[in-house]
């Protein structure tokens, strides 16, 4: 597959596409190293152990009911929704991986200054395996 703009991106929370209204999203995880080495070895020696998980989100704010607002609002004391990040835009396949697990609200802002448009940004942290698609 060919590289790609960022416009291709689907993301949907909780069923509820929002990259209409979305100007960047993210998705990491880090694996837990452990350092392991002991008296005798000859260089560092490390083990992995588990893995976070979690989606960035920042976009221009929608207060309709079925936006972005709405949605995360409703996430505040949840355990947890699904969380679909598709960032070629299709559906998974060979080259098109799509990134599937639940999340959980951690912190969610709203922001508007003068002369600018109201946006949002939301911190939603994994909350169950992440799993990859491509078919």
């Amino acid at each position: 597959m060919a590289k790609q703009a960022a416009i291709v991106l689907n993301y949907a929370l909780n069923s509820v596409a929002l990259e209409d209204e979305l100007t960047s999203a993210e998705l990491s995880f880090d694996q837990e190293v452990i350092k392991v080495d002991g008296f005798s070895s000859v260089g560092p020696e490390k083990v992995t152990g588990n893995y976070d998980w979690g989606v960035s989100l920042e976009g221009t704010f929608d207060g309709a009911a079925s936006q972005g607002d709405a949605t995360l609002f409703a996430l505040k004391g949840s355990a947890g929704v699904a969380s679909a990040f598709d960032p070629t835009g299709e559906a998974a396949g060979s080259d098109d991986p799509n990134y599937d697990g639940t999340v959980v609200l951690e912190s969610y802002s709203i922001k508007a200054a003068v002369g600018a448009a109201v946006t949002y940004s939301a911190k939603l942290p994994g909350a169950s395996a992440l799993t990859r698609t491509v078919a």
